[in-house]
């Protein structure tokens, strides 16, 4: 009989349990779908400046938990507390601020078109209920994208999050409560995406909004298609970095080893595929080993860890055939390349691979895990080939000295988010999505909030 109950497990340490949570039931969701769409009404008749006042209590509320949640979800998923606090709690607050200031501007009505005898307005209205499911890789921040965003615009919302940290999403779901949002604005459902979260996108939604991998992205755009609503697909990313000739290698390295290696590389736009040129190629390869071996692996509950584990057992083990795969094929271990000794967990080695074919698994897919392959390039042209050189298209990053140069090269990129230099793009100003496989619709600024409405013209005489 299949358990209903999700065990949480430390990833970090020995993968003993954390707790558990009751899986919800079908009846269950199918009353809190219910809920959402009675509550969406009055919801929507607030306007954004009316849910502002009602969720700015809810900001507060997090600002005080943020330890709580910090804590919890390093435990469940192996974030390090010494890098979660920026990247993950201050950055939700972050963009969760934004919203709630720039909302009221970015969705008031925008007067399309005027004379002398008419005004043609353009208004952005709450498509609904919407279903809402995400990953595990930054606990908070993933839900202040997924449920503020679609709570401000108007729409009411039934929340999912990754069976990897159920304690940490039902603790957000207790401070979202204790604020006292109108019944049915806010319902968290448990369990699995393959049951419960299919089940969850295939009932009476308005839309749907999801993060995660591409192949369920692309069943979700299926369900959405026969449903007729509307979808937002944020999917995965294999994003290259290049590295021109006239870069400064020391402070490069840095910004490398954050784009890649930070959360243990398991971020959806970080940096997964190096290109770098051949006359600056041993230097980096050098620097980046020596820098990675001053980084601390382990407990992430500990202040001074650098790296903790993968999220689980699985993770590591696909990481583990991604690597074999590229070592049978002929890549070189230059760092790295095996689980971490002396520490029982999903732990894996910061590791850089050369030697790269591209029929590899670590060039052609996503890989989720502390690993780079590092490539050389001659020419420029040959540069943006080898970056453009992948189904997906989320991030990309570029190293050099030339800004001329660098806005070039981003004309030119098959992505949909590029930091130059390491300028980061994750502001609650900027859209934020991905070209071919990396998803469909953007979020985040005007765009991105208008992308999550209903556009109505009204044309009235003077």
């Amino acid at each position: 009989m299949k358990s209903q109950r999700i065990i949480s497990l430390n990833p970090g340490k020995n993968y003993e349990k954390v707790g558990e949570v009751n899986i919800s039931t079908r009846s269950e969701i199918d009353t809190k779908i219910s809920k959402a769409h009675k509550a969406k009404y009055y919801w929507a008749s607030l306007g954004v400046k009316g849910r502002r006042m009602l969720l700015e209590p809810l900001y507060q509320e997090f600002i005080n938990k943020q330890k709580e949640i910090q804590s919890l979800a390093s435990q469940e998923m192996g974030m390090p507390i010494s890098v979660s606090k920026l990247i993950d709690i201050e950055a939700g607050l972050r963009y969760m601020r934004g919203y709630l200031d720039l909302a009221p501007e970015w969705l008031a009505p925008e007067t399309v078109f005027e004379d002398n005898h008419e005004t043609h307005q353009l208004l952005f209205e709450p498509l609904g209920v919407a279903g809402i499911s995400i990953p595990w890789n930054y606990p908070f921040c993933n839900f202040i994208w997924g449920v503020i965003q679609n709570l401000i615009i108007g729409n009411t919302v039934v929340f999912k999050h990754s069976e990897e940290c159920p304690l940490t999403a039902k603790l957000l779901e207790e401070i979202v409560n204790s604020v006292e949002l109108p019944e049915g604005v806010f319902n968290a459902i448990y369990g699995d995406g393959s049951d419960v979260g299919n089940y969850l996108m295939s009932s009476n939604l308005n839309c749907m909004y999801f993060t995660g991998s591409t192949r369920v992205g692309k069943h979700l755009y299926q369900v959405a298609a026969k449903s007729f609503i509307p979808a937002l697909l944020e999917l995965g990313g294999s994003a290259a970095g290049i590295v021109l000739e006239d870069v400064n290698i020391q402070e490069t390295v840095k910004l490398i080893y954050e784009h890649r290696f930070i959360n243990s590389g398991q971020t959806c736009d970080g940096l997964k595929r190096l290109i770098v040129h051949r006359s600056r190629f041993d230097e980096l390869v050098d620097t980046l080993t020596h820098f990675l071996s001053t980084k601390k692996i382990g407990n992430p509950q500990d202040t001074d860890t650098d790296m903790g584990p993968l999220v689980a057992e699985r993770q590591l083990v696909l990481l583990e055939e991604q690597v074999y795969d590229a070592l049978k094929k002929g890549a070189k271990i230059i760092t790295g390349g095996k689980r971490t000794s002396g520490i029982i967990g999903a732990y894996y080695n910061p590791t850089i691979l050369t030697d790269i074919t591209f029929d590899m698994r670590i060039w052609k897919e996503e890989v989720f895990g502390p690993v780079l392959p590092i490539v050389p390039y001659d020419t420029q042209e040959e540069a943006i080939a080898l970056a453009n050189d992948t189904e997906y298209g989320l991030g990309g990053y570029i190293y050099t000295t030339s800004l001329e140069r660098a806005l070039l090269i981003s004309k030119l990129l098959q992505t949909g988010n590029i930091s130059i230099n390491g300028a980061n793009y994750n502001m609650p100003q900027d859209s934020f999505g991905g070209y071919k496989n990396s998803g469909l619709g953007f979020e985040h600024g005007k765009e991105g909030l208008r992308d999550l409405c209903l556009k109505k013209i009204i044309a009235f005489k003077k």
